[in-house]
């Protein structure tokens, strides 16, 4: 189909697209760039770009712009004909001129007074080259050769692969990302938020984002990725419901079926008819393959996609290149685990629903992706300890949405034995991670489901069946005393020392009662809790089980020293410590410094006491720990707030420390609470309400890996007090510091200054010398503070 204006130029105005469509017409304005290639996947906006930059771009090309629909056409003949068909048209007189143009088609005319001048420009779209891009390239790339004055423009989810094609990817808006309690002028300037407020104004002018609906936009804004295509169809919806009724209905993988306005082309008119185009002319391995891939939730690696593929390994890696070259399938690269294969979530819902289709089919994916997590969680299970369990136990927390996937799939199973031990293979990562409500229904479900089983048996249970219940019932207590109930940790380890007592595992067993112990005394019964862990540890000791009788020592030290004997429980710290140390036990040994360093606070050794900390929390920064960072974080906060000149990063880290705890579900108990309301009341009373107020939004939207960052950069005991640089630093210096606070690197920084490298290097390493900074995020913290 054939027009004079983009097939389709909505009456909207375009939202979040403005360095888009900058850079996309820069490009067109270039007269040496003949072809350029938006490309992206279905409901990206690539049409309503390219409509958009040859609209603002018309007097450009004073030959014309003409449009061809290629989805429109019945068939590729058709479409090279009115591809053809655009090309003469562009080829006639130009606009206005009083005689035909009979210079052929050379790039410039000769000017009468001398010279050449070169030849006015046209402009050809082709929208929706996918599915016939390899039977229009040719014929594209023999039109560019033949009129030098032709620019073209193409839109789809395939490039042409024609030399000197500019490709141009085109992606989805920006979401806001997971916020704890998001306030709108967080979010009022984020894309999606823009165009999906905008949207249901439209269709709804009484909508506007508020304090009370920010959560529910921030949230579908999330859940549809930002895809413009979705957010525009959701919010149409508005129309006829409520924001609360559409929020829960998306939740439900209703948006399958959002339908759209009747003047947009077919493909774009439903997500249901977006996925279908997209997913025309894939072969059955094809569509097989993206199905089960659909089934990650987070996405796959590419080796466990040639494991979960049902295609030979040559025909897996071909069909994973088809699918990346059609945009159904992105390579997701990740900083710290291997690239992931991602896709939509258009595109997954539609495959899941095309492998639901056929339950055989459905069946055996889904026991194919059950069965790789059982492996790789059991492989990883005795990895999460020492030198390498950093690696590891990221390579887990990636797979965290993956894994629960395919407990679900499990669950629906009969084989208990498998989901229980793939339930128990996951404890530590979801305490690290703070997974922790997630994890406790999964670990007393499973071991409820057992026991259920144990007494529907005649032959009652096996000494396996009875090991899996004591693992899930100490893991659930673990689970339990991360999130601060400490009576449902020792109902649940009392579980755990009966279970062990029938196995006759006296080792097992002392270590789930020196955890019972701990959890006594945590509930207030003082003398059975240390009776319990001293006994625990003695039998510990005894069977040579190092690792336990530190835990159990330094549990002991804990309970020693809050009754009022803190020198005998030095010896226990230092023995736990020790141990801690040789086996590589970080998580246990920084929470074994976090108490160290209590016990030298209330010595009123600050030096001694920070000393300790800061090793807990660097412990912590690496393994990536959010269960018991935020409790360090709060004395630390609460150490240098005794410290001369430190009240803002004191809120700021008590304000990121319950921001975390809100994120993992930990309480926290009363004494410690009310010394930490105290410590906030004190804080606000010093800074004034404006400065405390500032001081605690920044701490709210630090992220957890900059949390420790932070604190490091608190000043030591005996080096003054935390200082306001600003004034101190030189101009240029600021300059520097600013532009690193933008993210800039020190090249970027060099080339936006115009002045050497090395230059800049000297300034930046100035700069984090007088802010006391040791990385360029405290000095973005240091500097964004003071803006």
């Amino acid at each position: 189909m054939l027009t004079d204006l983009p097939v389709h130029e909505p009456t909207t105005e375009i939202v979040g697209r403005e360095l888009e469509l900058t850079s996309v017409c820069g490009r067109l304005e270039d007269a040496g760039l003949r072809l350029i290639t938006l490309a992206g996947a279905a409901g990206v906006g690539k049409s309503r770009l390219a409509a958009e930059a040859a609209h603002l771009l018309d007097g450009a090309f004073p030959r014309g712009i003409r449009t061809v629909d290629l989805p429109a056409c019945p068939g590729p003949e058709e479409a090279v004909a009115a591809v053809a068909r655009a090309v003469d048209a562009l080829r006639g007189p130009l606009p206005g001129a009083h005689e035909p143009s009979t210079a052929g088609d050379a790039a410039a005319v000769q000017n009468p007074v001398g010279g050449l001048v070169p030849r006015p420009r046209a402009l050809l779209i082709l929208d929706g080259v996918e599915h016939i891009a390899a039977r229009l390239a040719p014929v594209v790339a023999d039109h560019l050769a033949a009129h030098p004055w032709l620019t073209v423009l193409a839109t789809g989810q395939e490039v042409l692969r024609i030399y000197g094609e500019q490709v141009v990817p085109v992606t989805a808006l920006s979401p806001p990302g997971p916020l704890i309690e998001p306030d709108v002028a967080d979010v009022q300037d984020n894309p999606a938020v823009q165009l999906f407020t905008r949207r249901a104004h439209e269709v709804n002018p009484g909508f506007a984002l508020t304090a009370e609906n920010v959560a529910s936009v921030v949230d579908i804004c999330n859940l549809l990725e930002g895809v413009p295509l979705v957010l525009e169809l959701a919010a149409r919806r508005l129309r006829l419901f409520p924001l609360q009724e559409v929020q829960s209905w998306l939740h439900r993988a209703g948006d399958s079926h959002l339908s759209g306005p009747v003047d947009v082309p077919p493909r774009q008119r439903s997500l249901l008819a977006a996925a279908e185009w997209s997913c025309q002319g894939l072969t059955a391995g094809q569509r097989s393959l993206l199905a089960r891939l659909a089934l990650f939730r987070q996405g796959a690696t590419l080796a466990t996609a040639e494991k979960v593929s049902p295609l030979p390994p040559a025909e897996t890696a071909a069909a994973i290149e088809e699918l990346l070259d059609r945009n159904l399938l992105r390579l997701d690269e990740r900083r710290h685990t291997d690239s992931r294969l991602m896709m939509s979530r258009t595109i997954r819902v539609h495959s899941l629903a095309v492998l639901d289709s056929d339950p055989e089919e459905a069946s055996a994916a889904r026991r194919a992706h059950a069965r790789h997590y059982q492996k790789l969680m059991h492989s990883l299970e005795g990895r999460f300890y020492g030198s390498e369990q950093q690696h590891w136990l990221r390579l887990a927390v990636a797979e965290h949405d993956n894994v629960l996937a395919a407990l679900d799939h499990v669950a629906e199973g009969t084989d208990l034995a498998a989901r229980a031990a793939l339930v128990t293979a996951c404890l530590r990562p979801w305490l690290v991670r703070g997974e922790l409500k997630v994890g406790l229904h999964w670990f007393d479900s499973t071991a409820q489901a057992l026991h259920e089983a144990a007494d529907r048996s005649d032959g009652g249970e096996e000494e396996t069946e009875l090991r899996l219940r004591a693992r899930l019932h100490t893991g659930a207590g673990l689970l339990a005393a991360a999130l601060g109930d400490h009576d449902g940790a020792a109902h649940r380890h009392r579980r755990a020392v009966a279970l062990y007592k029938r196995l006759r595992d006296a080792r097992a067993g002392a270590l789930a009662s020196a955890r019972m112990g701990y959890a006594l005394f945590r509930c207030g019964d003082q003398a059975v809790g240390r009776s319990l862990l001293t006994a625990s540890r003695t039998a510990l000791e005894g069977q040579g089980d190092t690792v336990g009788s530190a835990e159990a020592a330094a549990c002991l030290a804990e309970v020693t020293a809050a009754c009022g004997q803190p020198q005998e429980a030095l010896p226990l710290l230092e023995r736990a410590e020790r141990i801690q140390r040789q086996n590589g036990e970080i998580r246990d040994l920084a929470r074994t410094l976090h108490l160290r360093a209590r016990l030298a606070w209330d010595e009123d050794d600050e030096t001694g006491a920070q000393a300790a900390l800061r090793q807990s929390l660097t412990l912590y920064d690496s393994i990536d720990e959010r269960t018991e960072l935020p409790t360090a974080l709060d004395t630390f906060a609460l150490l240098i707030q005794r410290g001369a000149g430190q009240p803002q990063r004191a809120t700021r880290l008590l304000a990121a420390a319950e921001n975390l705890r809100r994120r993992t579900g930990v309480k926290v108990d009363g004494e410690r609470w009310d010394r930490l309301q105290s410590a906030v009341t004190e804080l606000r009373g010093q800074l004034g309400w404006s400065v405390f107020a500032t001081a605690w939004v920044e701490g709210l939207r630090m992220r957890p890996e900059a949390m420790v960052a932070e604190a490091l950069a608190a000043v030591e005991p005996g080096q003054g007090t935390e200082r306001s640089e600003a004034a101190a630093l030189t101009p240029r210096q600021l300059q520097v510091a600013l532009l690193v606070a933008e993210g800039m690197t020190n090249r970027q920084i060099a080339a936006r200054l115009k002045i050497a490298e090395w230059t800049v290097v000297n300034h930046v390493r100035n700069v984090m010398r007088k802010l006391g900074c040791r990385s360029r995020v405290q000095v973005a913290w240091a500097v964004g503070r003071r803006r």
